[in-house]
């Protein structure tokens, strides 16, 4: 598959999430975060296992390097409940484009996580974005039916995929990427199966389709997307693949408006492209530039 094609494909993969969690109803957000990330470990870790089981060793990693596999389970099992539960309770346009941010919080964190320079382009981008959160989530701050809170929720979704990406860069030398994934992933699930037992839900009682719906959220999104996201990452330019993912709310208002009719209000439009703006600058910017 030419490596464009792959990415191209990954984009609309990835943009079917939103749609397959609206399609869930109200199963809970935890419930529906950890049937995602134990479908995912089971499909990878079956693949892995044919493919080269030779590969599926951690015993040579130093503790801190586990130590950060763990925190990186934790954080990705927290960004996946926090987006689930937002677009149950926001417009899935406004979700997206509030969780695609987190380039712009990665910048801001390198600096800090990483020891990497920052940059005038790292204060710019946050004022554009930080005026694209304003216009977007003030128009809901009157709401009283969730969507300020699934606002919210986007925004913090984004903070903790930066942190758990920004583990991913400082441990990629470490170990190997599919190994690395199987890892974080089965930290996720079983984080994400300690919350939902804290907070009383059943892992059982849901109608034959929607367990059939989580799956394909496994599959189609993460099997597919995630995964030829990696993948054109090693044969393409990385900027041109940061580019390509802000198709994902675009796609995904559309198939939001195509199924449920669902259309932005207000000054979202001029929110939105703040917080573009402010996201293309990220992506442009250079670690150690000034």
């Amino acid at each position: 598959m030419p490596a464009y094609a792959g990415l191209i494909l990954a984009v609309i993969a990835v943009s079917w999430a939103s749609i397959f969690i609206r399609w869930c109803g109200d199963t809970p957000a935890l419930v529906i975060a950890f049937y995602r990330m134990f479908w995912s470990t089971l499909l990878l870790l079956i693949y892995q296992v044919i493919a080269s089981p030779g590969l599926l060793r951690f015993r040579r990693l130093k503790r801190q390097s586990r130590g950060l596999i763990i925190l990186a389970g934790i954080l990705l099992a927290l960004h996946f409940a926090t987006w689930i539960a937002s677009i149950q309770l926001t417009k899935i346009s406004h979700s997206l484009i509030l969780e695609s941010t987190h380039p712009v919080f990665a910048l801001l964190l390198s600096p800090l996580v990483l020891k990497e320079k920052g940059s005038w382009i790292a204060v710019v981008a946050a004022i554009l974005t930080f005026f694209g959160i304003v216009i977007i989530a003030g128009q809901d701050v009157l709401s009283f039916d969730g969507k300020f809170v699934g606002d919210m929720l986007a925004l913090a979704s984004a903070l903790f995929v930066t942190l758990y990406v920004l583990i991913a860069r400082h441990q990629r030398e470490q170990v190997q990427l599919i190994p690395y994934l199987i890892a974080v992933y089965a930290a996720a699930t079983f984080m994400l199966f300690i919350l939902v037992i804290l907070f009383g839900h059943s892992f059982y009682h849901y109608p034959p389709e929607i367990h059939g719906i989580m799956l394909l959220l496994a599959i189609i999104p993460t099997g597919i997307g995630h995964s030829l996201i990696n993948w054109a990452a090693r044969k393409l330019p990385v900027y041109k693949v940061n580019f390509s993912i802000l198709g994902e709310p675009i796609i995904a208002s559309v198939l939001a408006f195509w199924f449920f009719g669902e259309q932005p209000y207000g000054m979202f439009y001029i929110g939105a492209i703040f917080i573009l703006a402010g996201i293309i600058l990220a992506l442009f910017d250079r670690p150690g530039t000034m």
